[in-house]
């Protein structure tokens, strides 16, 4: 059985470590975004320049970027995969030891950045 206090420093624990993972799966996903977007950017070169306020990015190379971000997606999904399953059985834990200990206070929501 737990005291109150390691409960609490347990559940602490787990919460900053689920933090910690939702943190790097939006960074793996954010890193993939530029990736492409840098990579379309390289692949499809404007040759005309537009006022500043003006979008050069087109239809065309928005098909682009979506290719190359599927195919990045599709390369990188046992990794992505794995931080989702990673944060789901985090995520149970954490409510397995809540509902265990009859805990009803709100979870902390911490930001994954």
């Amino acid at each position: 059985m737990m005291t109150h206090a390691q409960l609490h420093a347990a559940l602490d624990r787990m919460e900053a470590s689920l933090a910690e993972t939702r943190s790097n799966l939006i960074r793996v996903e954010h890193a993939l975004r530029n990736r492409a977007e840098a990579e379309t950017i390289r692949r499809r070169p404007k040759a005309r320049y537009y006022h500043r306020r003006m979008s050069r990015w087109t239809g065309a190379d928005e098909a682009e970027y979506r290719r190359i971000l599927g195919r990045l997606l599709e390369t990188s999904g046992p990794e992505l995969n794995r931080l989702h399953g990673r944060i789901a059985r985090q995520d149970a834990a954490i409510e397995a030891l809540r509902s265990k200990y009859r805990i009803n206070a709100k979870r902390l929501h911490r930001p994954a950045w």
